[in-house]
């Protein structure tokens, strides 16, 4: 497999000596991928890729930024290195973060940096993340840095050097586990022999060092994983680490500052938290005294002040990972800790200081130029590749403010062995380390983040199309005894059958992901339903009219397609539908309601089991366009739309078997049952109370579209009458596809709901939900089935009027009670105006 494997001359490769031969740590797992074979390599990477897209995998998710999400691309080798070598490395990296923490300690204390001439005050005053607010915002012995991350890169004489400190909340972590589950799943008969480090018991002591940060309760206290939400670029991997770590995912709007302490806005009240594990940034913190932002909570550093919550990383701690530090850091660390660097920076010079900067300048080819303030993940300048008036230009900038430059030395990152296409090749390696602080000192991941890319200059900015990532083995001496992140606890635990605790804006997106998934549902029945009459051979334009009307109202077609005078000009129907379907422009389309589920699916990844993400995520792939021809031309649409219904019972099979019965289940299935009467209403409506319809075809194209003909022949055989389709789809609560059924569950869900134990009275929801059923109840199904002289059911028409004018109200009261965390614009239908 290895036979033809060339490293790149003159740098260093994680495989090979200069001489060609193996590295004695790789010889194992050399001797045992040969064993396997390059096929059988390749098959188990073919799996390991689709474990990875069931699992939803991705970097950069949903547009996130303004940049395209895409699958994370994990390699099928891993990276491989020795204990020693790691130990070394280790060691060196905690005095790195020993000597982080005493800065910010310094900067934000005494400033003895500042007096003693060790840095310029400008490093710090001059500083974009530097705010007043910061300043005194903790206790002198304080711990600033929780955990820490270093960038670190293998130059071509093997030493390494770290190109970036990461100290305010670092990527990676999430991705790290997800790439040792695969890979070790993927290579599992040579996992299993060889003495790979854990990586749980780093996750462990990470845990422990969150609880202790708690300032009031270290038993168990509530710890919440504060994410920017699903418009951040890291929310599959703060969705990830919450469900591991077993920590609330919350945002901004689920916390509140009340009575002096940060609460958790939940369903059954506030919920004092005492640890956040921020994923946003320092500014975003607080907008009463930062910068004003919708992640934020308004009057945290207050609390922080008073010490009733804490929060990892520190704020302000970001002010380090700014390379305008690295020319000082040997003088600093000198200073603060008595003692030399031991893990050189990459050369770097800050143009601040005037013989530095033209040195710059005189060098320019030779260099990298980025800012010397990092606050965004900027890719920097390469001077070498700039035409002539860009480089003139970025000169120019550099005079005028030569402070807010620094230039780095390109460093031809080592190179490591990669899969590819059948054949492995060396391409050029970034690590991100990670070190936890713990009451002994930093202790380091034994393991890291791994990028590796054909083009090493690529590595120094964020993940980019092309570029993959490895597992990294640290094989010790001997195996490791197991560990587990469950918590022994100290006391014994009662049993609970909580729930109450679900965030309200958790709620509304389970609210509305059932709402969606319920509409997607019967619009693929009806679109299947349509296909089905119009390719039948005994197909009438009367028996499949109402289908279009359903159709015209909703936007999924022309009106004209149901006035039979308009409709023989256009083009058939069955030729514009597929089209229609995937259309992203049509608000109550079939594709745009799918990516509705799948907005409020990503905002509850935490809540819903890998089960249920996968079934959505097949949902979704099945109405990409992306996997047929541009003209749909080979689209079988009845096989598609089987697809899709089959895999919408697998979703509410999910919802039935496998969600507890606490509010979470009962939002989502109060969704479902919501937008199921509303959608059974107006076909109802549309079918019958308009018009006669009681052809034979008419009243089975109905029955069809609810999952109701089976019963309904069970019951009638083949005697279609229009009264007893009423009862069947109004007022039969053994139907799980009638009115009456959905309005019985309503009704136990709201009766289920958080209120004052002292309140006597109906709450209006509850009273509203009575109303609406004691209107299905107390229908007369002959009555609404008696048609006028016009042809009319007008009774029907009655009935049909209320429950478009109740349900909206109904749904507009829980979400006006409990549903407090309004979200992006919602598609309505036309009778349908809640928010």
């Amino acid at each position: 497999m290895f036979s033809n494997y060339r490293p790149i001359q003159g740098v260093y490769d994680e495989l090979v000596h200069e001489d060609g031969t193996i590295r004695p740590i790789w010889n194992d797992v050399i001797q045992r991928l040969n064993a396997m074979g390059m096929g059988q390599l390749l098959n188990r990477r073919q799996q390991a890729l689709a474990q990875i897209a069931r699992d939803g995998v991705s970097f950069n998710p949903h547009d996130s930024e303004g940049q395209t999400s895409r699958p994370w691309l994990l390699d099928a080798l891993p990276l491989v290195l020795a204990e020693a070598e790691w130990k070394q490395v280790s060691e060196k990296l905690t005095q790195r973060a020993c000597l982080m923490e005493a800065i910010l300690a310094d900067l934000y204390g005494p400033q003895r940096l500042i007096k003693e001439r060790i840095i310029p005050p400008r490093l710090l005053f001059g500083h974009p993340a530097w705010h007043p607010a910061y300043s005194r915002l903790y206790s002198s012995v304080h711990r600033y840095l929780q955990y820490y991350v270093a960038d670190i890169a293998r130059a071509s004489d093997g030493t390494w050097r770290v190109v970036g400190d990461r100290t305010k909340s670092p990527f990676g972590l999430g991705y790290v586990l997800e790439n040792r589950i695969v890979t070790s799943r993927m290579l599992s008969p040579i996992f299993r022999k060889l003495p790979v480090r854990k990586l749980a018991p780093f996750y462990a002591l990470l845990k422990d060092e969150l609880r202790s940060l708690a300032p009031r309760t270290k038993e168990n206290p509530r710890i919440v994983l504060w994410t920017k939400g699903p418009l951040g670029r890291s929310y599959f991997e703060d969705a990830y680490l919450a469900r591991y770590l077993g920590y609330t995912l919350a945002e901004g709007g689920d916390l509140s500052r009340r009575g002096g302490v940060i609460q958790l806005k939940t369903l059954g009240g506030l919920l004092p938290v005492e640890v956040l594990f921020r994923r946003i940034d320092d500014d975003d913190c607080d907008p009463v005294e930062l910068r004003s932002s919708e992640y934020g909570v308004p009057g945290l550093l207050d609390v922080v002040r008073n010490n009733m919550v804490a929060v990892t990383n520190s704020i302000g701690s970001r002010l380090v990972e700014s390379p305008v530090f690295l020319p000082f850091l040997p003088d600093i660390c000198r200073f603060l800790l008595k003692e030399d660097l031991k893990l050189p920076s990459v050369r770097t010079w800050w143009c601040g200081d005037e013989e530095q900067k033209q040195y710059v300048i005189n060098n320019l080819d030779d260099l990298s130029v980025r800012p010397a303030f990092r606050m965004l993940d900027e890719p920097p300048f390469h001077p070498q590749s700039l035409t002539e008036e860009s480089r003139a230009e970025l000169i120019r900038k550099m005079n005028a403010a030569p402070e807010e430059y620094v230039a780095q030395e390109t460093i031809e990152r080592s190179t490591t062995p990669v899969l590819m296409e059948g054949r492995v090749e060396p391409w050029h390696l970034a690590l991100r380390t990670y070190l936890v602080s713990t009451d002994e000192g930093y202790k380091t991941l034994p393991g890291a983040l791994a990028r590796v890319s054909r083009n090493s200059e690529a590595l120094s900015y964020t993940m980019k199309s092309g570029e993959r990532s490895q597992d990294v083995w640290i094989i010790a001496k001997k195996h490791e005894n197991e560990i587990s992140l469950l918590e022994p606890s100290t006391t014994q635990v009662l049993p609970r059958r909580s729930g109450s605790e679900l965030p309200s804006r958790v709620a509304d997106n389970l609210y509305w992901l059932g709402r969606y998934i319920e509409r997607a549902e019967q619009i693929a029945r009806l679109m299947r339903a349509v296909f089905e009459t119009l390719e039948s051979e005994n197909a009438e334009e009367t028996h499949y009219r109402p289908m279009l009307r359903v159709l015209a109202e909703n936007g999924h077609i022309d009106p004209d397609y149901v006035i039979p005078e308009f409709s023989r000009r256009t083009p058939a129907v069955i030729d514009v539908l597929p089209t229609a379907m995937f259309d992203i422009q049509k608000p109550l389309g079939l594709r745009t309601t799918i990516n509705s589920a799948v907005f409020n699916a990503v905002r509850v990844r935490d809540r819903i089991s890998p089960d249920m993400w996968r079934t959505i995520d097949r949902i979704q792939q099945t109405v990409d366009p992306t996997r047929y021809d541009s003209q749909l031309r080979n689209l079988d649409v009845i096989s598609m739309l089987d697809r899709l219904l089959a895999d919408f019972a697998s979703f509410a099979g999910l919802i039935a078997e496998n969600m507890t019965r606490t509010l979470g289940w009962r939002f989502l299935d109060l969704g479902v049952r919501i937008e199921r009467s509303m959608q059974i209403n107006n076909l109802v409506r549309i079918f019958f109370a308009s018009e006669r319809n009681e052809e034979p075809a008419t009243i089975e194209a109905i029955l069809r579209i609810t999952n109701s003909l089976m019963t309904y022949r069970s019951r009638y055989l083949a005697t279609f009458q229009v009264p007893v389709v009423l009862d069947l789809l109004i007022t039969d609560v053994s139907n799980p596809r009638s009115i009456a059924f959905q309005l019985a569950q309503v009704t136990e869900h709201l009766n289920a709901m958080p209120r004052d134990e002292l309140q006597a009275l109906l709450t209006p929801e509850q009273r509203l939900g009575l109303t609406i059923a004691s209107l299905v109840k107390l229908a007369d199904i002959y009555v609404l089935a008696e048609v006028s002289r016009d042809g009319r059911r007008i009774q029907l028409e009655k009935l049909a009027k209320r429950l478009e004018e109740h349900l909206p109200k109904l749904s507009d009261a829980v979400s006006g009670r409990y549903l407090t965390h309004a979200g992006p614009p919602r598609h309505f239908s036309a009778k349908d105006k809640s928010t």
